[in-house]
């Protein structure tokens, strides 16, 4: 777990910053996890929904005040979404959130396809008859129009989890917890939350179900291969768009 470090300090925008993001509506943190955990948790939620614009500034103290906590649990949970890529803190009181950039998802991706279809195929044939009925369930889980957004992405990380797990040593997961972090905001760009978007997501997920059951590895491999080339176009594709579109 991240730690509060002086290396970066918190002070004033730099010149030229995006505008404060002041108005974004965070909500305030309370529950019986650590406050670290839900400060961290509630800004990674509005980074990743949008609440917090990609390039938008705040300070330490308009943060702290919007959740309704201390600076200090501000400061270490913003320390460890550095280290997930999604805010970069800034010398005085003062972080951005990190803008989206074609050759950081490129570089998630890169990572993800030289991971995920080997500890697929490594997983395949340890897949039990409870595994595959389980990914069954979550593919139809993600087809549903019922679950918010926050729900349905759980269900889709779970799903792919599912498929490497069996493989996948605690660094595999560590890894790869780190690069879903990175890819969600920008896969969220490109998904929404709409019926029609979920039932694109749905249908995507439906090649890595069938190959699952095959327990081939090879299969199983490819189909995870495919998936995420297909991800990393449609965000490019996106990510081209004017500003607006």
């Amino acid at each position: 777990m991240a730690t509060d470090s002086d290396m970066y300090g918190f002070g004033d925008a730099e010149p030229g910053a995006r505008p404060p993001a002041s108005s974004a509506r965070l909500r305030r943190v309370g529950g019986t996890h650590s406050t670290v955990d839900r400060v961290a948790t509630e800004v990674r939620r509005a980074v990743l929904d949008g609440s917090l614009a990609p390039g938008s500034t705040f300070s330490i103290g308009e943060l702290a005040e919007q959740l309704g906590v201390s600076h200090i649990p501000v400061r270490e949970a913003l320390n460890r979404l550095d280290a997930q890529g999604l805010i970069v803190l800034r010398r005085g009181r003062s972080a951005m959130v990190a803008p989206l950039d074609r050759d950081e998802l490129r570089g998630i991706y890169r990572l993800r396809r030289r991971i995920e279809p080997d500890l697929a195929a490594r997983s395949a044939e340890q897949l039990t008859s409870e595994d595959v009925a389980e990914l069954g369930r979550l593919f139809a889980a993600i087809g549903d129009p019922g679950p918010n957004v926050d729900t349905l992405w759980d269900t889709h990380n779970a799903l792919h989890l599912l498929l490497l797990r069996p493989a996948a040593s605690r660094w595999d997961l560590r890894v790869l917890e780190q690069l879903w972090r990175a890819a969600e905001r920008y896969t969220r760009v490109v998904f929404d939350s709409s019926f029609e978007q979920r039932a694109e997501r749905h249908a995507a997920h439906q090649a890595l179900v069938t190959a699952a059951g095959t327990r081939s590895p090879a299969d199983l491999a490819r189909a995870l291969d495919e998936h995420l080339i297909a991800n990393e176009q449609a965000c490019l594709a996106r990510l081209t768009l004017p500003a607006g579109d």
